[in-house]
């Protein structure tokens, strides 16, 4: 069992990714800086939420050659299929529908035929059933930039991250 709470996860998690952010020769992508940061916290908040110490996996990149696309990672539970999540740049935020770049608009075609889709900027999440918005979005309280460990979020969250607001209790594939 995990020995951090949520409040200290998230306060890791602000932590972590400030120094990517900051950092004026990383020359990727917005959502780059985000990716290997938000690996640790899921499988945290997963242990919070009640599973198994491991049981959680993100796998990076997952092509899904049915739809032509890939969401920025895979989560499975016990080497089950069960969601996707896909990360895009800071302060873009977490409602595919309102995306204004044709990119983000022609992916979220492609990808909200999906069961269990969690869309995130590292600020803001939601959570997504075969198009559809499960819940509301939830935000963390400050700026994922310059917050760092200080760094908050609303309880609403710790569903979304560990399942609980899933589409269904079935895995999916």
């Amino acid at each position: 069992m995990i020995d951090r709470t949520f409040a200290e996860v998230v306060s890791a998690c602000g932590a972590s990714p400030k120094p990517k952010l900051a950092n004026p020769a990383f020359g990727g992508q917005p959502e780059d800086r985000l990716r290997r940061p938000l690996e640790a916290p899921v499988a945290e908040l997963a242990e919070i939420g009640g599973l198994a110490a491991g049981a959680v996996h993100l796998v990076g990149e997952t092509s899904l050659a049915d739809i032509r696309t890939r969401p920025d990672f895979a989560i499975t539970v016990k080497q089950t299929l069960v969601g996707f999540i896909e990360v895009k740049g800071p302060g873009k935020g977490a409602d595919p529908r309102h995306f204004t770049v044709q990119h983000d608009k022609d992916q979220w075609n492609k990808l909200k035929s999906l069961p269990n889709l969690l869309y995130t900027d590292g600020s803001a999440f939601s959570l997504w059933c075969d198009g559809a918005m499960v819940g509301r979005i939830a935000t963390f309280d400050g700026d994922l930039e310059t917050a760092g460990a200080k760094l908050t979020a609303p309880n609403g969250l710790l569903p979304l991250s560990c399942g609980g607001g899933h589409c269904s209790g079935e895995a999916l594939g």
